[in-house]
C-alpha cells in the first residue's frame, strides 16, 4: 500500500470550506434517478438486454452532463443451479461505464455504484421471488446509481483541481465481476493515481446510514480511514444521522465495511469509503439484516422481487427514498468538493 499523507488533508478539509449549494435539488435529482432506473429497467442482471438498455440510458445521461464515457466490456459468466442441483455456466458479458471529464492527470477520487440486479441463480429462486426479470432493485442498487448521477451533475461544471471519476459497474451481483475487471485493468501508474474509491450500495431500506472504511487498507494504515472520518464529521455538522460499523461481530472490524464493490479496491491497497444503509446491531450483527420493520419480511429487501420496489418501500418507509437521497448527496457532495476543489486560499490537498 502507498504511504498516505492524509492527516493534514483531513484537518485542512474540515476547516474553512463553505457548504455546497443546492443540496435539496441534488437530492431530488438522485431520488428521481433512483425511481426511474428501478421502474424503467427492472431485471437488469448482467448480460441481459435490459442491462444493456440501462447502460445506454446511463451513458447518455453522463454524456449530456459533459463527461466522456468509456464502455468497458468484461466476461461475467456465472453459475446457475438447475432443478436437480445441476450447476451450469451462464455466459454473460458485462459493461462498466467509466465517466471522466476531459483532461486531468493528477490524483483521482473515484465514485462507484453497481447498476445490475440479481439474476435467478438457484433452482428455487423463482418460487421465493428472488432475482430475475421482475426485480426492480430500487434499494439494490438503483439507490446508489441515483446518487452517483446526482453527484456527477453537481460537479460537472465546477472547477476541480483533482479528478472525480464515476464508474458504474455491472456484474456485482454475480461476484463483483465488474469492479474486479476495472481494478485489474488499471496499469500501475494509473492505479497509483486513485487515492480514494467511494462505493454506493443499498441506501434506502436499512434503518441506519453508515460510512465505512476498507478493512485491509485501514489495517495496514489507520490513516486510510480519512474519508470515513470526514463523512461522519460532515454528517454531524449537517445534523444528519450517520454512523459506522460498531464492530459487534468480530468477523467485521469496527469502522469497516464489506461485501460490495469496495472489496477489489481495498484488496489493491486503495482507500475506500463504503456508503450503505442497513443495521449492524440486528441479527448476526454482520450488516445482513437491514431492518426490524414488520413490513420488510426477514428484515431485508435485497434481491426480493416482491419487496425491493417503490410500491412496497414507499408504503413501509414513506419519504425514505427522498430523505436518503438528500442526506447522502449532501454529505458526499460536500466531501467531494473539499477533496477535489480546495477551500479559498488553500492549495489543492496533497493526498
Amino acid at each position: 500500500m502507498r504511504p498516505l499523507l492524509l492527516v493534514p488533508l483531513l484537518a485542512a478539509c474540515l476547516q474553512g470550506t463553505p457548504a455546497s449549494a443546492a443540496p435539496e435539488e441534488a437530492g431530488l435529482l438522485a431520488a428521481r434517478e433512483m425511481r426511474h432506473l428501478a421502474a424503467t429497467f427492472p431485471g437488469r442482471s448482467v448480460g441481459t438486454q435490459r442491462a444493456g438498455a440501462a447502460a445506454e440510458y446511463l451513458a447518455r445521461r453522463l454524456t449530456r452532463m459533459g463527461y466522456v464515457v468509456e464502455r468497458q466490456a468484461f466476461d461475467s459468466s456465472y453459475t446457475v443451479e438447475k432443478p436437480g442441483a445441476e450447476k451450469l455456466s451462464q455466459p454473460a458479458e458485462g459493461i462498466n461505464l467509466i465517466a471522466r471529464r476531459p483532461g486531468g492527470s493528477g490524483p483521482v477520487v473515484l465514485v462507484g455504484a453497481h447498476y445490475d440486479s440479481r439474476p435467478v441463480r438457484k433452482a428455487d429462486d423463482a418460487r421465493q421471488h428472488i432475482g430475475g426479470a421482475a426485480l426492480a432493485g430500487l434499494d439494490d442498487n438503483a439507490s446508489g446509481v441515483g446518487v452517483a448521477l446526482a453527484l456527477a451533475e453537481r460537479l460537472a461544471a465546477k472547477p476541480l483541481q483533482h479528478e472525480v471519476r464515476f464508474v458504474l459497474f455491472s456484474g456485482e451481483e454475480v461476484g463483483l465481476k465488474g469492479s474486479r475487471a476495472y481494478v485489474d485493468s488499471l496499469a500501475a501508474e494509473e492505479r497509483a493515481r486513485v487515492r480514494l474509491m467511494i462505493n454506493l450500495d443499498s441506501l434506502i431500506t436499512g434503518d441506519r446510514l453508515y460510512f465505512h472504511a476498507g478493512p485491509k487498507t485501514v489495517s495496514a494504515n489507520p490513516a486510510a480511514g480519512f474519508a470515513r472520518d470526514m463523512a461522519l464529521e460532515i454528517a454531524r455538522a449537517r445534523h444528519i444521522k450517520a454512523e459506522t460499523n460498531p464492530g459487534l461481530n468480530p468477523k467485521y472490524p469496527a469502522g469497516t465495511g464489506c461485501c460490495s464493490d469496495l472489496e477489489p479496491f481495498d484488496e489493491a491497497g486503495i482507500p475506500v469509503l463504503a456508503v450503505e444503509a442497513t443495521n449492524w446491531t440486528l441479527g448476526e450483527r454482520d450488516g445482513y439484516t437491514q431492518t426490524d420493520r414488520p413490513g420488510i419480511p426477514g428484515g431485508m429487501s435485497w434481491h426480493k422481487t416482491d419487496v425491493d420496489k417503490a410500491e412496497v418501500i414507499d408504503h413501509v418507509l414513506p419519504g425514505r427514498v427522498e430523505q436518503r437521497a438528500r442526506e447522502v448527496t449532501e454529505v458526499l457532495g460536500t466531501l467531494l468538493e473539499r477533496l477535489a476543489r480546495p477551500a479559498k486560499g488553500q492549495g489543492a490537498p496533497d493526498f
